[in-house]
């Protein structure tokens, strides 16, 4: 998403919440990492002259700057391997948002294939029927992270295609903070020390915390996301807002108030240790001379890992598309191996395929590198339309900072307040 935070290209309400604070494939069953059109095989050459020629097909980009160059690069070689003509039109600022596809894609009017939806927009789109499910032999899923898979699956069945992924970590000070803190009794010292700050009212941020907890979302069942139990007032959940709530009133490393510019601007101006953010961050911090380093979040007081938000930048075909066989041979084309390289080369977007991930270009990269490790332990963030109900009443994370309700309380509120947010969207 070229840098700009997860957020602001989330779903619905979600873009509001959070906003405040790439080669042309030929192959059908290779997972993904297809060949260029000058090094492609015989077999590619057998689909590409199998596939019907002549068509047009149009695709709408979600990302922008140097990687939609990428995409109108792939695409441009893909249609020359296959006889057709793609148009790739740049919808990144486009003001009705990702709904724009929705309304047009209900009408007729939607492209073939979409590039660059966040993956917590599948749920909504897929289950409106506006979403082809991916066809078998289009994706190799033991070529991506379980927790990758399980981003794109919308009640058990594959929806689209990654592209990219994201995850916030921490950013350290070097010349504060030398060594990263690996266990949270260094990260407390710290912190202590040199101060820590993030979007605390956030629970985008804070599921970190709260998921390492035991608390979760949605309880997921083998791949079907339950809307109907809650985990967010569990003991675990309640635990995690009580230590949230001691960085305000024990630890005093922020306050109620603190949002993720306020946490962003005391980083970038060399004033305090450390801060959550994700790889969108790294170009502004280069400009501040800030000497940084990544590190994943600490092991918390339970001796659990933190559990981030895994983000997933996915491909995929609308479901009215009349030419469906060319648009997965292109999404393979722009999901590839050597299209996320240059993703990553051109707009550092972390690669979903493990195999770019562990790659000397990424692992070369300390930042990345750190990144990608804490990758291990995210969690896909919810994509059922249920979800928006969750950033809706996610303001009572504000008043348990705060002080305002007890972290018991407040664990209850947030799930009777979702509770009533599902019920209003099934009205």
């Amino acid at each position: 998403m070229s840098v700009r935070r997860w957020g602001i290209v989330s779903t619905g309400v979600a873009a509001l919440v959070l906003a405040g604070g790439a080669i042309a494939g030929c192959g059908t069953s290779n997972g993904g990492q297809n060949t260029s059109p000058s090094t492609s095989s015989s077999s590619a050459k057998g689909e590409a002259s199998a596939l019907p020629k002549g068509q047009t097909i149009t695709v709408w980009s979600w990302q922008t700057g140097p990687e939609l160059q990428d995409v109108k690069q792939i695409a441009a070689q893909w249609a020359k391997a296959h006889g057709d003509k793609v148009i790739v039109v740049d919808q990144s600022s486009n003001p009705k948002g990702f709904q724009f596809y929705a309304t047009a894609a209900r009408t007729g009017k939607g492209p073939d294939v979409v590039f660059g939806m966040p993956h917590d927009n599948n749920g909504v789109f897929a289950e409106e029927g506006l979403m082809a499910p991916v066809p078998s032999g289009v994706l190799n899923t033991g070529l991506y992270a379980p927790n990758t898979i399980d981003a794109i699956k919308v009640n058990g069945t594959m929806y689209s295609v990654p592209v990219s992924v994201q995850v916030a970590a921490i950013y350290y000070n070097k010349k504060l903070v030398p060594q990263p803190p690996q266990t949270w009794a260094e990260f407390v010292k710290d912190a202590n020390a040199h101060g820590f700050m993030y979007d605390q009212a956030n629970l985008y941020f804070d599921y970190a915390i709260i998921g390492g907890y035991g608390g979760y979302v949605f309880k997921d069942n083998n791949g079907t996301l339950d809307p109907n139990n809650i985990g967010l007032d569990t003991p675990g959940a309640v635990q995690a807002y009580t230590l949230m709530r001691d960085m305000v009133s024990k630890y005093h490393w922020m306050t109620p108030s603190t949002n993720g510019s306020i946490a962003k601007a005391e980083f970038l101006a060399g004033k305090i240790g450390m801060y959550v953010s994700g790889p969108w961050d790294t170009a502004d911090i280069e400009k501040a001379k800030i000497d940084f380093g990544v590190t994943p979040w600490p092991t918390l007081p339970n001796g659990k890992h933190a559990t981030p938000f895994l983000g997933v930048i996915t491909a995929f075909v609308n479901k009215e598309s009349k030419t469906q066989a060319a648009d997965w041979s292109l999404v393979q084309a722009l999901t590839s191996a050597q299209a996320q390289q240059m993703y990553f080369r051109d707009s550092q977007q972390i690669p979903a395929l493990l195999s770019v991930q562990r790659s000397s270009a990424v692992q070369s990269s300390p930042t990345f590198k750190a990144f990608v490790e804490q990758l291990r332990y995210a969690v896909p963030m919810p994509n059922i339309p249920q979800m928006q109900a969750v950033w809706q009443a996610m303001s009572i994370l504000q008043n348990i900072i705060a002080g305002k309700v007890s972290p018991e309380q407040g664990a209850k509120d947030f799930v009777q307040n979702i509770q009533k947010g599902i019920m209003a969207q099934g009205s």
